[in-house]
């Protein structure tokens, strides 16, 4: 039970990961803000370290309000999802036991 509360977690993260994706692609940098900062505070486990850690970069380089963002800030978004897509197969393995390498999605 306790690796199936983790997984749905996990989804919430994700869920945070893509509204943060689509808010940069809106322009809406104070949702974007939000949403790295939803991550890093949801994040605290030892298994989400990377999750943690990808998503306080993305929000160092959205800059401060008012700013525009920093560069590099799209390949930070790339790497928070890198993050996501391994703490969900690593999630996904203690769930359903390991997929042959596959992603599930």
């Amino acid at each position: 039970m306790q690796h199936e509360e983790s997984f749905l977690d996990l989804a919430g993260l994700i869920i945070d990961g893509v509204a943060l994706s689509e808010a940069l692609l809106g322009g809406d940098l104070s949702e974007a803000r939000f949403r790295a900062k939803l991550i890093v505070s949801h994040s605290m486990g030892e298994h989400l370290a990377g999750v943690r850690l990808a998503a306080a970069e993305v929000l160092r380089l959205l800059g401060a309000p008012g700013q525009p963002p920093l560069p590099d800030c799209a390949l930070a978004v790339l790497e928070l999802s890198g993050a996501l897509d391994d703490a969900m197969g690593a999630s996904s393995n203690k769930v359903c036991g390991p997929a042959s390498g596959r992603t599930i999605w």
